[in-house]
């Protein structure tokens, strides 16, 4: 009955985890459209330091549009892993897909940043725009709480409080996010507010993914199964990838790592299915 009434609930949070992503994604089509038929967005970002032009194969993009491509392929992928969770997670328990997933939830909250342009545009209240700044920081270090205790559980925790840890995510992250300082009216090349310690953030969210992939390394060698070492390399490939892509590095990095995060998609969620099926 408990493994049920887990199960039930799960398959609620996924659901929860799909329309959220489905949320977002219309928000960035509706947002996307309104920033390309303006005008004045060019200018705007120019007068505020955070435009510049990307050469790649003869062709110059500007830096907003490269954001915008890649904001929607972040958005658009934690859409379709969402309904591929769904689809393949439906009889078996994971508490790695369960952490997994809810991290997936958070990379849709990269539309906040086109919401928060198109505010910036529309000259709303710096208060809302910042208030978009915090919400985005706060989604991105949940994300790295829910795939670092992913990592913990493929490494081998066997508490079953998970929504409770869940809670307690949630909790820290609203935390972080109201104590950032966020430099209204000077914008990044994130297209969002300047937020402090953006640096210190960047690199201490590259170490948590490095420790999430050596809690799957350790897990593979633990269990001694093939199968777990390509899962971990999934999962090196999907969160090493989104970093670069929330970064608008540069088109050629953000098309290699979209061609790396939706293969390590497919090796991670269909091996770990696989491995929990026959367990």
């Amino acid at each position: 009955m408990l493994s049920c009434v887990t199960l039930l609930v799960r398959r609620r949070t996924y659901w929860a985890v799909f329309l959220v992503s489905a949320f977002m994604l219309a928000l960035v089509i509706a947002a996307s459209i309104f920033l390309l038929i303006r005008k004045d967005v060019p200018v705007f970002l120019i007068e505020h330091g955070a435009y510049k032009v990307h050469p790649f194969l003869g062709i110059r993009i500007p830096s907003f549009i490269l954001s915008i491509f890649d904001i929607a392929v972040s958005v658009l992928f934690s859409f379709s892993i969402s309904i591929f969770i769904l689809k393949v997670f439906k009889k078996t328990v994971s508490a790695e897909i369960f952490f997994f997933c809810l991290w997936v939830g958070t990379v849709a909250f990269e539309a906040l940043r086109l919401v928060g342009l198109a505010a910036a545009i529309l000259d709303l209240s710096y208060i809302f725009i910042s208030f978009i700044a915090k919400l985005y920081m706060g989604a991105k270090f949940l994300g790295l709480v829910m795939i670092f205790i992913s990592g913990l559980y493929a490494a081998g925790m066997r508490s079953e409080k998970h929504f409770a840890l869940v809670a307690g995510g949630i909790g820290v992250s609203v935390f972080f996010a109201s104590i950032l300082p966020v430099n209204t009216g000077i914008f990044g090349m994130n297209l969002l507010y300047r937020i402090g310690y953006s640096r210190m953030f960047e690199g201490f969210s590259f170490a948590v993914i490095l420790i999430t992939v050596m809690n799957y390394l350790i897990a593979a060698r633990l269990r001694s199964d093939r199968a777990y070492f390509m899962i971990a390399l999934g999962i090196a490939g999907i969160t090493v990838s989104y970093f670069l892509l929330s970064l608008d590095m540069a088109p050629a990095v953000s098309l290699i790592s979209i061609l790396t995060m939706a293969s390590g998609s497919l090796l991670y969620v269909i091996r770990l299915h696989s491995f929990y099926l026959w367990q």
